[in-house]
């Protein structure tokens, strides 16, 4: 975590927010005491996804996942027996 002084944030905020954008926490000091944190605000459930879209890490699919035609568990079957038994069959 960076500190500044008071006077430091006010004659460089636009570079404290840089760091703050790119997830750093700044500690303001007044006179060598702390009274202020800014820290990066966490992004809300949905943002996250846009914000991976809009960076080109993922691309939203087109329709509906079709389902039909799947394989259901069997009934008190474990996923690590369904991981272990797909492991077998691949050998």
């Amino acid at each position: 975590m960076r500190s500044v002084s008071v006077s430091e944030a006010k004659n460089r905020l636009s570079l404290l927010l840089d760091w703050v954008r790119q997830g750093e926490e700044v500690l303001i000091l007044d006179r060598g005491t702390p009274v202020a944190r800014l820290s990066p605000v966490p992004p809300a459930s949905g943002e996250a996804l846009g914000l991976l879209e809009r960076s080109g890490l993922v691309r939203r699919g087109s329709g509906r996942a079709v389902l039909a035609g799947l394989p259901w568990p069997k009934a008190r079957s474990s996923a690590l027996e369904a991981l272990l038994s797909e492991r077998e069959e691949g050998r």
